[in-house]
């Protein structure tokens, strides 16, 4: 006779019925509209600390927050693919942990990151990182021939990819750049859309930068979809974190454009 495993007396499901029960969280905490208010109102307090700007990657400044590098994990693991571009490079730290995911899921690192402008002390601490390799960069908008000409030849003939929008959060560059880049992304790629909780956070809360709650990358990513036949929100990856920023925008390609 097998015996249940416990735990503290309590029985233990087996795998697949932990993963069923597992999903069943994962839905109602994507649906319930009241934490996620908190968590807002968590992020905007939080904020006042630049608590997005407090964490590294392997040594090296990474701006995320802990539930998006988590989540960001679990996709690649899960997808393995085999490129990534991420727009927005500026400390290094995201481009790192691009590299490490796809060190760690059995891939060769194939990293691309694309800024208007690189600064000088983050191209010469990824030469010299342990875990820089494969890791190429372009300094250009991203929304111009240079990076998406750079982004064509990078993808080559990969299956599998990966898109990270993560510079200027305007709606009319961001829109810009889901239309110049994303289209050359294989079937079945994903859209990473960073700070689209630019619109859960109060008008005017941004007062230094040019973007607001009705000009974010969500407005965007709307609109993006909306113009398209082959792009839509993945509702599971855009829901599986609670502190984040990229809720409601993280795309998948389901189709080639017609």
């Amino acid at each position: 006779m097998h015996e249940t495993p416990t735990s503290h007396g309590t029985p233990v499901p087996g795998a697949d019925a932990f993963a069923a029960e597992r999903d069943a969280w994962r839905r109602e905490l994507a649906d319930d509209e009241v934490i996620r208010a908190d968590a807002v109102a968590f992020q905007i307090s939080a904020e006042a600390h630049r608590y997005t700007y407090q964490r590294e990657w392997a040594g090296v400044p990474i701006i995320r927050l802990p539930d998006d590098i988590v989540v960001f994990q679990e996709l690649v693991w899960e997808y393995r693919p085999q490129r990534i571009i991420e727009t927005g490079i500026a400390r290094g730290g995201s481009l790192l942990l691009d590299a490490s995911m796809q060190r760690m899921a059995g891939l060769e690192p194939s990293v691309l990151g694309i800024d208007i402008a690189i600064f000088p002390h983050t191209r010469e601490l990824l030469r010299e990182h342990p875990l820089a390799s494969g890791i190429q960069m372009v300094e250009s908008d991203s929304t111009l021939p240079p990076a998406v000409d750079a982004a064509r030849d990078f993808l080559g003939g990969a299956d599998r990819a990966l898109l990270v929008l993560d510079s200027n959060h305007t709606h009319d560059h961001v829109l810009a750049e889901l239309r110049a880049l994303a289209p050359l992304l294989p079937v079945g790629s994903y859209v990473l859309v960073a700070d689209t909780i630019v619109e859960e956070f109060p008008a005017g809360h941004f007062q230094d930068r040019s973007w607001d709650r009705g000009n974010s990358p969500m407005t965007a990513a709307r609109a993006f979809v909306a113009e398209r036949d082959d792009f839509e929100l993945d509702k599971d990856w855009s829901r599986r974190a609670l502190v984040t920023e990229f809720r409601d925008g993280i795309l998948v390609r389901t189709a080639g454009q017609a």
